[in-house]
């Protein structure tokens, strides 16, 4: 749909999220590294974190350091207190609330805080509208906008992050004619259509995009990054009686 290295957010968004100073960024669920790359490039030190053994490969490349893991967000291969910030671009809903959100708080510094966002659709201009009428047709449920919220709402209920904080950005994200056709095919409802109404239905997207768009410059489709930031509480979390083991113990 975009450009792989394309910013996903607006610089904005990335440092309400993240800071203005200098910190160490733990960012989950990194994929391909477009928000890792976007903290590194403005001065973070950023670790990546991704299931993906071969997408973390491909980290080091691009983001010019070998901070990089595969692993899982439930058992975080890291230091207690290790964090300044912990990041998630649209990945909190991925994991396991119960466990992933006391790794999280583990590995943050006290005072350190988990940032996260959800790019979500942004219908307030008219062809966004028309699009979303032609897809509602097939699915009354498509492009409901409440993306990842279940996931913000844990965060808000956990013991061990307080002080939640949302803001939003307009972030517009181009789009060429085959990326707005490829995207409607591939939701998961438009599989469900018989043949001839999901021709149709593509046809109808094809020409809503021709009659929007001004030729050579594509489409900006319109998202609103969500962001929130929650700082640590580790009131809940207790050392060790071990004074050299490097970890914390959380009651349960």
């Amino acid at each position: 749909m975009t450009d792989a290295r394309r910013a996903p957010y607006p610089a904005a968004a990335a440092t309400w999220m993240v800071g203005e100073r200098p910190a160490r960024v733990l960012d989950l669920g990194s994929g391909r590294g477009g928000f890792a790359t976007m903290l590194a490039e403005a001065g973070h030190e950023v670790f990546a974190l991704d299931r993906d053994v071969d997408r973390v490969a491909g980290l080091a490349a691009r983001l010019g350091t070998r901070l990089h893991v595969a692993g899982q967000v439930e058992s975080l291969p890291f230091l207690s207190c290790h964090f300044d910030v912990v990041t998630a671009s649209q990945t909190l809903h991925r994991f396991a609330p119960g466990l992933a959100l006391t790794e999280i708080a583990r590995v943050l510094r006290p005072g350190g805080h988990l940032a996260m966002a959800f790019n979500t659709r942004d219908d307030t201009v008219p062809w966004v509208r028309r699009l979303t009428a032609l897809m509602r047709r097939a699915d009354p449920s498509a492009m409901a906008g409440d993306f990842g919220l279940d996931s913000v709402q844990a965060v808000a209920e956990s013991p061990y992050f307080v002080g939640l904080e949302r803001r939003n950005f307009r972030n517009w994200v181009p789009i060429t004619r085959s990326g707005l056709v490829t995207m409607v095919q591939r939701q998961p409802w438009a599989a469900d259509l018989p043949q001839d109404a999901r021709e149709s239905l593509l046809e109808e997207v094809g020409h809503l995009y021709d009659t929007s768009a001004r030729p050579p410059e594509p489409l900006l489709l319109p998202f609103q990054a969500s962001c929130w930031r929650a700082q640590v509480d580790h009131a809940e979390l207790a050392l060790t009686e071990d004074a050299d083991a490097d970890a914390l113990e959380i009651r349960l």
